[in-house]
């Protein structure tokens, strides 16, 4: 079946004669569960519910199962305790080869135990959230380029006053995280805005097809060159040791005090403080946030009374359809775990992100250079040859 564009897996494969079996550490009430059932998904395992740490601890060890599904969001289910939960159920299960995070984020799932063992795969929801965090990408920078921040500033006053607004067309976007949702991202505003794309992986390397789409590619050492050209910079970074903090003041001020930051990856990625700062004195124009060093962002954070800040509360990928974006991605997964072939979404427990193949190629299309005054003039003279 296909809703809002989106093909959506039912049975996907006939029933194994041998089932595995798998935990699911949820709560009763998931509506994962019924998914799980409708699918007709559990003709494949068997499985059993953990809700508690008390509960992993008193089953059976060494316990019998293969694979371990954590379903906890939206669960009574307390976050901090889902990595002490994995935890003690990766000691008692020396038969696991399998973990799926129904969420794209797992960075609170890198235990030590995790990264030490060689026999588990951990997979998530990569890919499942994608088109509506791009989406809020899009939302950002229409909103700030057509004023939308002094317009609703003027509606609240009851004034009918005129401002010059921007074209979004053309626009120069700096991408630092260029994984699987920096591309969508980079896809949609080629397409939406013929948007010059600047985008930062871990390697400076790309794929192929990327050539047609960015205009730039590079790695950590260029974050403060790209963040001094674009229009708008987009946090697209995985919670890692590595990246923690690294939006800092210093970087704010490599960029220009025009731009507009985003954030759609991890807000611990960030230094709020830094970036309130930042907001504050003119350093940059503003902000699109979906995320936050803090969640809940505590309500005395200035970030609310900011005009020039647009604030989700981390809802950008809470659509009406999340919970069949993620049990599609699951049901493939399951496919090939079945079918003994590669799991897709391998998430590299070291790294602390995907690892997407690459090719060995130069580490830019172009150079991070500003044309001269010279060749603006030669630039002038051949568009007026065309015309």
């Amino acid at each position: 079946r296909r809703v809002h564009g989106i093909q959506y897996l039912d049975t996907i494969m006939e029933p194994t004669p041998q089932k595995f079996d798998m935990a699911i550490i949820t709560t009763l009430e998931h509506r994962g569960l019924k998914a799980i059932e409708t699918r007709k998904l559990n003709a494949f395992f068997n499985y059993e519910i953990f809700s508690t740490v008390d509960q992993i601890k008193s089953m059976p060890t060494p316990s019998k199962y293969k694979a371990c599904f954590l379903m906890t969001y939206g669960t009574a289910i307390n976050p901090s305790d889902v990595p002490l939960m994995l935890e003690e159920f990766i000691k008692r299960s020396p038969n696991l080869i399998w973990i799926h995070c129904e969420m794209a984020g797992v960075d609170h799932l890198f235990s030590e135990t995790l990264k030490k063992s060689k026999q588990i795969t951990l997979t998530n929801a990569k890919g499942a959230y994608d088109s509506s965090l791009t989406e809020f990408v899009l939302l950002c920078i229409l909103f700030f380029c057509k004023k939308m921040p002094l317009f609703l500033k003027s509606k609240a006053q009851h004034k009918f006053e005129k401002q010059i607004v921007d074209h979004a067309i053309g626009t120069k976007v700096g991408i630092i995280g260029y994984g699987s949702i920096g591309k969508k991202t980079a896809i949609m505003l080629k397409n939406a805005l013929n948007a010059e794309i600047y985008a930062i992986n871990n390697s400076g390397k790309y794929l192929e097809e990327d050539q047609k789409i960015l205009t730039f590619m590079g790695s950590e050492k260029d974050i403060p060159n790209v963040l001094s050209q674009v229009d708008y910079v987009v946090d697209v970074l995985p919670q890692t040791p590595k990246t923690k903090k690294v939006f800092n003041l210093e970087l704010f001020k490599k960029m220009k005090s025009s731009a507009i930051f985003i954030n759609i990856g991890r807000g611990g990625t960030v230094v709020e403080s830094n970036l309130i700062e930042a907001l504050k004195t003119g350093i940059i124009a503003g902000a699109g946030l979906d995320v936050f060093e803090i969640e809940p962002l505590p309500s005395t954070s200035p970030l609310y009374d900011m005009e020039n800040v647009l604030l989700s509360p981390h809802s950008t990928d809470k659509t009406g359809d999340m919970l069949d974006l993620s049990m599609n991605v699951f049901a493939k997964e399951l496919s090939n775990f079945v079918a003994g072939r590669p799991l897709e979404n391998v998430v590299d427990v070291n790294r602390g992100y995907q690892y997407i193949r690459i090719l060995n190629k130069p580490v830019s299309y172009t150079h991070l250079t500003l044309p001269t005054k010279a060749q603006v003039q030669i630039s002038v003279v051949a568009v007026s040859l065309k015309k």
